[in-house]
């Protein structure tokens, strides 16, 4: 299946060398990207960093990296795939799916999975603003395209992608909007009230409950929610290694203060709640 990447300096079509398909791309107007040994393509320009090197850092990726390797998130992967699963099935003839801030990729990989087992035909790209995520990605697998980019100027064609997946990540709906073809859904996965609640009580004298709620933001930008679905779930953090390896992923890791660090250092072990909700948008242009 053809690949609908464009070039981040003109847009025109991105297309992997004729006389080295493995390393370098290039569009019609001349513009060329290396591909790095470990598999990715950076198309993230200059001009759209906000630093040197933008989004998680190598030990950040990582400890995600254990972590979900460990599959205590898999409950969530699968909720996720059977979403997707829903939505291709009926006449699938050929998929384009971006995951955007796909992370170290552990879930684009089990989509990946699950789109194969199905014999679903089909394109994945896993993008992120960060290029440390993506020299873990990378070692994933090789049948998905992974992009270092910004979700604000995702490099595909114009009205070419099929369905985006954004999990736990900014919300950047204008750029989703200009890549997505008419109709075609946006599945978002953010926390609820009660994510991660014990971690919070270790961290905070005051947890706040008021879960995150992307729908007013979605709408400013002429998103209808369509469809939308809960998990929750209890498991169980078995080692000190897990406790700080979930604190290095998520956004209290910079809020922590000594003494809780302290605390939570000398845990041995740590029951948590996950909730998480999936909300499945559709654009209908911008609103008057």
């Amino acid at each position: 299946m053809e690949r609908v990447i464009a070039c981040p300096v003109c847009s025109e079509p991105l297309h992997p060398h004729q006389n080295d398909p493995q390393q370098r791309w290039s569009c019609a107007a001349g513009h060329s990207f290396d591909r790095a040994r470990q598999g990715y393509l950076n198309l993230l320009l200059a001009q759209h960093k906000k630093s040197k090197a933008p989004g998680d850092t190598l030990d950040m990726v990582d400890a995600r990296q254990r972590l979900l390797d460990s599959q205590l998130y898999r409950p969530i992967s699968d909720m996720l795939n059977q979403w997707v699963l829903e939505l291709a099935l009926p006449g699938s003839s050929g998929l384009q799916i971006a995951d955007v801030g796909c992370g170290e990729g552990y879930y684009t990989q089990r989509l990946q999975e699950v789109l194969e087992d199905h014999q679903l035909p089909h394109r994945l790209y896993g993008v992120d603003i960060s290029k440390d995520a993506l020299k873990r990605a990378a070692r994933r697998s090789p049948a998905i395209d992974w992009l270092v980019a910004s979700g604000g100027q995702l490099p595909f064609q114009p009205h070419s992608l099929d369905l985006i997946t954004c999990l736990f990540t900014n919300l950047m709906p204008q750029g989703f909007a200009r890549v997505l073809k008419p109709g075609a859904p946006v599945v978002l996965l953010n926390t609820g009230a009660t994510h991660l609640l014990e971690l919070r009580q270790q961290i905070y004298q005051d947890v706040n409950l008021n879960a995150f709620d992307p729908v007013p933001a979605m709408q400013q930008h002429g998103y209808a929610l369509s469809g939308e679905q809960r998990l929750q779930y209890k498991t169980r953090l078995h080692s000190n290694q897990q406790i700080m390896d979930l604190l290095m992923m998520t956004p209290h890791r910079w809020k922590v203060r000594d003494e809780a660090l302290q605390r939570l250092q000398q845990l041995p072990a740590l029951d948590i709640s996950i909730d998480v909700v999936l909300q499945q948008f559709t654009y209908h242009g911008e609103p008057a």
